[in-house]
């Protein structure tokens, strides 16, 4: 692990956040009600079917790519927009009018808005070690 970087750290500790809190979902929820909501809970977060399966996909997506920087630099940001996205929708359940299909919480928004932020960081880090490592190679030829 001492030759990873930062953005591939963050990466992998915030792919497996992700994954394990999808697995542990799943134990709860199963596959019922998959985008319904329900009073299914892990650690104090609201879970349902759809949102453990984001989780588990992303939190993969984000573990397979992070030994590759070019790699993680496009998974991190499109995980950046989709959990932003996400976040937003968990914001707008708040009106009456929006269905809740993800099943959100207070918890669930600070942990998709924490998700999001977090690959985009790992994102913007990988572009920016691959820039140094360019700069260097041509500095060393």
């Amino acid at each position: 692990m001492n030759r990873l970087r930062w953005p591939q750290k963050l990466a992998i500790s915030t792919g497996a956040l992700l994954a394990l809190w999808g697995i542990a979902g799943f134990f709860v929820t199963g596959l019922s009600s998959f985008a319904g909501e329900s009073d299914t809970w892990v650690l104090g977060l609201r879970v349902n079917p759809l949102q453990n399966t984001l989780h588990l996909v992303f939190g993969a997506a984000l573990l397979l790519a992070a030994p590759r920087l070019k790699a993680l630099s496009g998974v991190g940001l499109l995980t950046a927009v989709l959990f932003l996205v996400v976040f937003g929708l968990g914001l707008a359940r708040y009106d009456d009018q929006v269905v809740n299909f993800l099943n959100v919480n207070p918890g669930s928004n600070a942990l998709h808005l924490f998700t999001g932020f977090a690959a985009l960081a790992a994102a913007q880090g990988a572009a920016w070690c691959r820039q140094c490592d360019r700069a260097a190679a041509l500095k060393a030829a």
